[in-house]
């Protein structure tokens, strides 16, 4: 399956929830779903967890937030202990936190020695070229969500993951 096949794939899965809720004809909610996502100024940390969620899981995402964040939670996706709210912006450091436990990247030897964290695991994302620079505390647009979104996939499709190496 293609990069592209795979993240349309992922966003329709994410967007489920949005389009049970609507009253449109399916095709037009979907492309709304997608559009309203991607044309954010600033993506929303319900739209970040929504598609880590389903892209980990491989199937839809359904309920409201708080059961997606306890879900992302029980996953390891996030830190149980963050205050997150889904209208709030996402920062870029939270998005590289999903990404590297979505991919199950071990990282360099500060992420060996410290664990997981919003900061290093932005600087492994940025050195492997899954989000593009900044700073961990950068809020991202929803142009950039889908572009990590579709890099992610690539690092996938790719065998480029720290799990196939052991």
């Amino acid at each position: 399956m293609s990069v592209l096949a795979r993240i349309a794939a992922i966003w329709m899965l994410a967007a489920a929830p949005l389009l049970a809720q609507e009253g449109a004809p399916k095709k037009e909610k979907r492309t709304d779903a997608i559009r309203r996502i991607y044309e954010k100024d600033r993506a929303g940390t319900g739209d970040a967890c929504r598609l880590f969620l389903a892209m980990d899981k491989g199937e839809p995402v359904e309920g409201e937030f708080e059961a997606v964040r306890k879900e992302a939670a029980e996953r390891g996706l996030i830190d149980a202990g963050w205050e997150l709210s889904e209208a709030a912006p996402v920062d870029k450091g939270t998005v590289a936190y999903m990404l590297v436990k979505a991919l199950k990247i071990r990282g360099g030897l500060t992420m060996s020695i410290f664990g997981v964290t919003r900061r290093y695991a932005f600087r492994e994302c940025v050195y492997l070229r899954l989000i593009s620079g900044g700073t961990p505390g950068e809020n991202m647009t929803g142009r950039e969500l889908i572009d990590v979104l579709t890099a992610a996939e690539a690092y996938k499709e790719s065998g480029n993951l720290d799990e196939d190496r052991k």
